[in-house]
């Protein structure tokens, strides 16, 4: 069974089927969306591990009510490339995955200095590009002057 295939039977067993959302069309770059609550991120991104892949990316986005990770996982195979999101407060706390994904070391702390989104359990979450005094996070719409600063249900529907 090729690993996409595994990975979707396991996380639908694991989350639900309403929890996956497929694109066939591969129009959003994924061929699944994944969305996952933090408390369980540990376990799904133990899945995506366990049936070989990698995580590619970790990116915020920021709306009016609450910050949104999204985790790029790939596999060696085509069209296999799915997206995992998960919900955090602006405030909030993400359980780290350093010790599944040792690329989200960088990744995290990236995430932690420009959206201000802390990861429990990283081992070395310091600043990588702003001085370690810096008290704001430069990707989040309340930062400047923003116009466009939406509730994630008007962007996603």
């Amino acid at each position: 069974m090729a690993a996409k295939d595994e990975a979707v039977r396991r996380l639908k067993d694991f989350l639900g089927e309403g929890a996956l959302t497929p694109d066939p069309d591969f129009r959003s770059g994924v061929s699944w969306t994944v969305t996952c609550p933090k408390e369980s991120l540990i376990s799904v991104m133990d899945v995506f591990n366990t049936c070989g892949f990698y995580l590619e990316s970790l990116t915020g986005l920021d709306f009016q009510d609450t910050l949104e990770l999204v985790y790029h996982m790939n596999t060696y195979e085509p069209r296999a490339r799915m997206a995992v999101r998960v919900l955090c407060p602006h405030e909030g706390e993400v359980p780290s995955v350093t010790g599944i994904f040792a690329s989200a070391l960088w990744q995290e702390r990236e995430v932690w200095e420009f959206f201000g989104v802390r990861f429990s359990g990283h081992p070395d979450l310091r600043r990588l590009l702003l001085p370690e005094d810096a008290d704001f996070y430069p990707l989040r719409k309340d930062f400047g002057t923003v116009h466009a600063y939406r509730k994630r249900e008007e962007v996603y529907g």
